[in-house]
């Protein structure tokens, strides 16, 4: 560390943090620029500062350079810009204006602004930047969240900025920043490669975590209040081991809802939020769908092999271990199998009569040969080598064998 007041990277030090705020504070007076409180920090070698920028102060020097499609994105800071990744990050900031998160944004700056920290041998300190305005920070990692809050386009087709937007205030927020003192584009490019280095969240674990979704947030009451269910769905994995003793997981019980409120279990998720707004958009609703599944499950749990013999069982240990077993042997035991029944169910739910309903699903667990070797399935979802398909048109084909054979044939019979 310099021993003089300023070192190569032109951080000022003073002697303890009053004087820095003090400097800092004399600098922006007399520049007519604003002091944010940060803090200085070392990672893999270079100095970085953290602290958060106000939208307005955000939209007016942080640029994006995006690459122009076709072009050479070797001459740009930034990938191309994806419009309607910015369409879904803006109207999910507006449709959820006092309960909405954005992550922070990388930048890079060419030249370290001016930054006052107390004098010491310490690679972390708190520290005050003054920044002028005509300092400008390059992004690194977040162009599409700043494009949000600044807007886009002009027209019909224009992005109102959260800046902008003259039904909502926005001006009182901020963004968290990391600033990386860095001028080479081609390492910027890296910094940006290595910041996207993420995993994935399993679709499973998402159904948990993102309650937003009407549809996810009545799966953790499915789950609690189903007798076969509880305890045993895997909410964190993306496929099922070979001798997992869970019975399913959790976007599989998701398929399933999805399959028995809307009859399509492969509903696209921009559908499946606008039309799970409109069937489960309410507390009371939730609460009736929640019922009248947790009725179907009650009643097949009850009636259907191999479902009553599995709520026998522990829930670990060695006579858990028949679930694997149960699931190599049963359709009903796989995801395919899942949305066969709900399909068939969406059709019985159609009908105001609950004892009518019941018996048919009574019928559907008793009456139905769930054995992957049954008749019934082959030709639409099983295949000759005893495979399960998960395609839509078997998964058709076999839900409308499983109707036929319940006498379920006409919608004009729920009226």
């Amino acid at each position: 560390m310099a021993t003089s007041n300023q070192d190569e990277l032109g951080l000022r030090y003073h002697d303890g943090l009053d004087a820095a705020l003090q400097a800092a504070s004399s600098d922006a007076a007399a520049s007519g620029a604003r002091v944010f409180p940060c803090t200085v920090f070392v990672q893999g070698g270079r100095t970085m500062i953290s602290t958060a920028f106000p939208y307005g102060f955000l939209a007016n020097q942080v640029v994006a350079d995006s690459a122009v499609k076709g072009g050479d994105p070797a001459k740009a800071t930034n990938r191309p810009l994806i419009t309607d990744h910015v369409k879904t990050i803006n109207s999910y900031v507006k449709t959820n204006p006092d309960d909405y998160i954005l992550p922070p944004l990388t930048l890079n700056a060419r030249e370290l602004p001016a930054l006052h920290v107390p004098r010491g041998n310490f690679k972390y300190r708190l520290g005050f930047m003054v920044v002028g305005d005509n300092t400008r920070f390059q992004v690194t990692d977040g162009q599409h969240r700043v494009v949000a809050i600044k807007g886009t386009g002009s027209g019909k087709t224009a992005i109102v900025g959260l800046v902008d937007d003259p039904d909502q205030r926005f001006d009182g927020d901020s963004l968290a920043v990391v600033i990386v003192v860095e001028s080479d584009t081609k390492r910027i490019h890296q910094d940006f490669a290595d910041a996207a280095q993420t995993k994935q969240i399993p679709a499973s674990l998402l159904a948990v975590y993102n309650t937003r979704e009407p549809l996810n947030a009545v799966l953790t009451d499915l789950v609690e209040k189903s007798t076969l269910l509880c305890d045993r769905v895997d909410t964190t994995s993306k496929t099922l081991s070979k001798m997992s003793q869970s019975v399913f997981l959790l976007n599989q019980i998701r398929q399933f809802a999805k399959e028995f409120l809307f009859a399509d279990y492969a509903l696209a998720e921009a559908s499946v939020a606008k039309q799970s707004q409109q069937l489960l958009g309410t507390p009371a609703l939730r609460e009736e769908f929640v019922a009248d599944t947790i009725a179907l499950l009650d009643v097949l749990t009850e009636h259907m092999d191999p479902w009553r013999d599995i709520v026998q069982l522990p829930l670990s240990g060695g006579p858990a271990s028949m679930i694997p077993d149960y699931r190599q042997k049963y359709v009903n035991m796989t995801a395919t199998g899942l949305v066969v029944i709900a399909r068939v169910a969406y059709e019985i739910r159609k009908s105001q009569d609950a004892e009518w309903r019941k018996e048919q699903y009574k019928r559907l667990a008793t009456a139905i040969d769930w054995n992957r070797n049954a008749l019934i399935w082959r030709g639409t979802i099983v295949s000759s080598d005893g495979k399960i398909s998960t395609n839509r048109a078997p998964v058709k084909q076999a839900a409308d064998k499983v109707k036929d054979e319940l006498g379920l044939v006409s919608p004009s019979m729920w009226m």
